[in-house]
């Protein structure tokens, strides 16, 4: 969705707010009818799944019109996000049940915040760094550089690092040891290594890296969604941590899927994966 990305940037750093957010729902709905009818079909067929025949299909299409909406706008609050500050970010990100992050972080070892791509995960992170924590994304490398400048420039402003997937774990491993809260997107699979998981009722693959980290690290695991209620603000929520052992990966990856439907059913309308989950039937 590049030329989304590029149109959205732009506005994000020359118009006021409630100008980008408008024009951004325009150009979404451009989108929506002439140019990405894949990733619209896409979106559409992984609803289906998840609702069953909980929803019929005009019902789903109109859910996914609005993520395509939705998700418009998150480009641009990420285009704008070096705006926050430790002065005004709370007009703009609420955190919920934040205690359960702070008591995983006073253990010592670190945290994995096990996010999604619903919502908008970055400014969630933004909120841990105004918390005062380090925290770092780890994140896909953008064959753009252009693309990859400008999320690293973003990111730095709010005081998020960065590592990349498919590079050494030295630097994730190193980072938890100092008490980092390292942030992953786990519910779309874009590593080499994988586990399986049932979400609504289907298989599919998730990264095995964080599950990997935390029961050789002994870091606790702590499920982290950033979701824009109708008060216009991100609320974070915090769910409980649990940690694991060696042997349960498995476990503690069926745990974070079971947390993601909960929420997934809960706000379709900003769940941004325009894959198709589920290719076949298992």
């Amino acid at each position: 969705m590049n030329l989304l990305f590029f149109i959205i940037q732009a506005l994000g750093n020359s118009l006021p707010k409630g100008v980008s957010e408008l024009i951004a729902h325009g150009v979404a709905r451009f989108c929506y009818y002439f140019v990405y009818r894949k990733a619209i079909e896409n979106h559409l067929s992984n609803l289906k799944v998840a609702f069953g025949t909980e929803m019929e299909d005009k019902e789903l299409k109109k859910i996914t019109k609005k993520a395509i909406n939705n998700f418009s706008v998150a480009l641009y609050e990420h285009a704008a996000m070096g705006r926050l500050n430790e002065r005004n970010y709370s007009h703009f990100i609420k955190g919920e049940q934040m205690e359960n992050l702070f008591s995983a972080s006073r253990k010592g070892n670190g945290v994995i915040a096990l996010s999604a791509h619903l919502g908008n995960y970055e400014w969630g992170s933004a909120l841990v760094s105004f918390a005062g924590l380090p925290v770092s994304v780890m994140s896909l490398e953008y064959r753009s550089e252009y693309i990859k400048n400008i999320y690293e420039t973003q990111r730095r402003k709010v005081g998020i690092k960065v590592f990349y997937v498919r590079k050494s774990f030295s630097g994730p491993i190193r980072f938890l040891k100092e008490g980092g809260v390292l942030a992953i997107a786990s519910d779309r699979n874009f590593a080499e290594v994988s586990i399986k998981v049932n979400l609504f009722g289907r298989m599919t693959e998730i990264p095995k890296g964080a599950f990997y980290l935390a029961s050789r690290l002994n870091v606790p695991i702590v499920p982290a969604f950033s979701l824009k209620e109708r008060d216009g603000k991100y609320h974070v929520y915090f769910e409980k941590g649990y940690n694991i052992k060696e042997n349960e990966m498995q476990a503690g990856a069926n745990k974070y899927a079971s947390i993601l439907a909960k929420y997934i059913k809960k706000y379709p309308e900003q769940w941004y994966i325009f894959d198709k989950i589920w290719k076949e039937k298992s």
